[in-house]
């Protein structure tokens, strides 16, 4: 039960600090802000991380459950 309300919790959160993070990423991109004022260099140094662990944890790439894999090759 707990395992089942704190999965997407935290997949709420990690998505939220992904879109904050494109934003300022995004904006550096295009020259809009500096990365030393408001310590914009944090978000864009958080992004790769946050993105890793997305993929590794949350997404279907990921996936390490049995329902997941591809069964084994019997010879």
């Amino acid at each position: 039960m707990r395992q089942a309300l704190l999965r997407p919790l935290l997949l709420v959160l990690l998505l939220g600090l992904m879109v904050a993070a494109l934003k300022v990423a995004a904006a550096w991109w295009h020259g809009e802000i500096s990365l030393a004022e408001d310590g914009n260099w944090v978000w864009l140094a958080l992004f790769p991380i946050l993105l890793f662990v997305w993929w590794r944890y949350f997404s279907v790439f990921g996936c390490r459950e049995p329902e997941c894999l591809l069964p084994k090759d019997e010879e």
